[in-house]
């Protein structure tokens, strides 16, 4: 796995959006080793998979345009499968703290018709709408509000690069997951979702465990040419 980060080191899919919030209350960049860490100047949004790190919405740096930064981290966990049989939305509350890959099919459980996984992915950022598609235009739209010790997740289908209907709605707490079948590269897939908020003085370990389990669940997915979604602000 550390093979692997070093050869796509500088890699950063996509570029920087344009559009900039008049304030923001965290900035991110991606590190040397494509993981997202807080350092101003730097994007309201940073998401990071097995094999590239994305930076959007940047946000305004120094005293005076931007917010002290606030107790805690936003973190959004998804986890995409290919879909086994007939899906439909899944909410598991109280199934387990936030996780990728395998341990993340387990919270789903058996009703969510998880089949292989196809990708996996940490979002640093609270109060985000994102769209995240393939070259063909087809993926989902992914917003969450956050509200107090909860976080509002909504899902949206999206076709030739527009958000669609609404696949899902759902409030979560730390320990709630939420499955969902959409569209990905022309194939339906089940994105498992979770979210939480991570204090920013003691989390250190907690984004350790994180950062430790998306390599882990990244480790036996290859390397695409293409990313299998690319990310880009609403």
């Amino acid at each position: 796995m550390r093979i692997r980060q070093v050869m796509v080191v500088g890699v950063v899919w996509p570029a920087l959006a344009l559009a900039v919030p008049s304030l923001a209350s965290a900035c991110y960049v991606c590190n040397q080793f494509l993981q997202c860490v807080e350092l101003t100047p730097g994007a309201k949004l940073c998401i990071n998979n097995a094999y590239s790190c994305s930076m959007l919405l940047p946000c305004a740096g120094g005293a005076g345009d931007r917010f002290p930064d606030g107790p805690e981290e936003g973190v959004t966990a998804w986890s995409l499968f290919d879909a086994e049989g007939a899906t439909t939305p899944v909410f598991a509350p109280e199934g387990g703290p936030l996780s990728v890959g395998d341990l993340a099919r387990k919270l789903a459980g058996p009703r969510a018709g998880l089949g292989a996984l196809a990708d996996v992915a940490l979002a640093f950022g609270t109060d985000f709408a994102v769209t995240l598609a393939n070259d063909a235009g087809d993926g989902f739209a992914l917003r969450r509000i956050d509200t107090g010790a909860r976080v509002r997740l909504e899902v949206r289908e999206v076709v030739n690069e527009q958000p669609g209907r609404v696949l899902a709605d759902q409030v979560l707490g730390p320990r709630d997951a939420l499955a969902v079948p959409v569209v990905v590269a022309g194939r339906p897939r089940v994105l498992v979702l979770q979210a939480e908020r991570v204090p920013r003085v003691g989390g250190g370990p907690e984004i350790s465990r994180l950062r430790r389990a998306l390599a882990e669940a990244g480790r036996p997915l290859p390397v695409p040419a293409q990313p299998l979604l690319k990310a880009r602000a609403q």
